[in-house]
């Protein structure tokens, strides 16, 4: 089995602690990508079944994260993309912050705007396109809404952010009654 070049060696050490396979490495952050990637598939020609992964990468056995580990990173997309992908998000920014008016934004009309939000909202992880799809969704011109695709790591990192700024938050309390307050 090889590993494809797409993955990183992050993705790599990712993969390692999702698994729980920390023990059959030593020092794997250590390590670099090419002799990472040669324990990694040592290890995995070695092992006969993993845990499930249901929040990360969503895995159920180890053939498919040998499938997933032959295959095209699918969450890197070349520069070129990206940068088309966020003059895209831009431009919906520009708009929604201009009052949502279409003749002073680079598109011509809704069902542009919505082609082209639709196009970029799978590429939720980059926070640019997210925050141009949720502005672009308070539009009540753009029906339906559009979905957001996010991947479960982003996910789950977001709710995270989000419990700990409710905890954050001061919260106050009325109390009734009766309150002596005194000075000596």
């Amino acid at each position: 089995m090889k590993i494809h070049q797409s993955h990183t060696r992050k993705d790599i050490c990712e993969i390692i602690e999702i698994f729980d396979l920390i023990d059959y490495i030593e020092d794997y952050s250590d390590l670099s990508k090419k002799e990472l990637f040669n324990q990694f598939t040592g290890i995995l020609s070695k092992l006969k079944k993993i845990k499930r992964d249901d929040e990360f990468l969503f895995i159920d056995d180890l053939k498919g994260l040998k499938d997933y580990l032959q295959k095209p990173n699918q969450t890197r997309i070349t520069v070129k993309e990206k940068s088309e992908i966020m003059d895209i998000a831009k431009d919906i920014i520009f708009y929604c912050k201009n009052g949502f008016l279409i003749s002073t934004s680079n598109f011509e009309d809704t069902d542009q705007i919505k082609s082209k939000a639709d196009y970029i909202s799978c590429y939720g992880n980059i926070p640019t396109v997210a925050r141009a799809i949720n502005m672009l969704n308070v539009d009540d011109k753009i029906k339906p809404k559009i979905e957001l695709i996010l991947s479960g790591k982003i996910k789950i990192q977001m709710r995270k952010k989000y419990e700990e700024k409710l905890k954050k938050q001061v919260c106050l309390k009325k109390n009734h009654g009766r309150y002596v307050i005194r000075f000596d």
